[in-house]
């Protein structure tokens, strides 16, 4: 069990460590779409005072505190991994109960 859970983290960490997902070049060299088009292109509209529109600030309730409920479920998770036995099976469901308890309000 332990080694199953520590495999996984492992293998979830995997990706972020190997920047597969990152280009070695900044500045892309050679043919670009915005060179191959042909034809007219329109200008961006200029807006004015009269065609602003104001919309309502976005309000974040208690995104903190669904964060850090999902950071220390995972990391109970990962302490009941590492303890074993039948406390650590405990504790790495609690943690994981807590994880998603925070993830539910996060997402809501």
């Amino acid at each position: 069990m332990r080694f199953l859970a520590i495999g996984l983290c492992a293998l979830a960490m995997l990706p972020a460590t190997s920047q597969a997902q990152q280009s070695s070049q900044l500045a892309s060299k050679g043919p670009t779409v915005q060179a191959a088009a042909v034809g007219f292109r329109a200008a961006d509209a200029k807006v004015d005072a009269t065609t602003k529109t104001t919309a309502a600030p976005i309000v974040s309730r208690h995104q903190g505190q669904d964060v850090a409920l999902m950071a220390v479920g995972v990391g109970a998770m990962v302490a009941g991994a590492l303890i074993g036995g039948t406390a650590g099976t405990i504790i790495l469901i609690g943690g994981a109960a807590m994880g998603l308890f925070g993830l539910y309000h996060y997402l809501e």
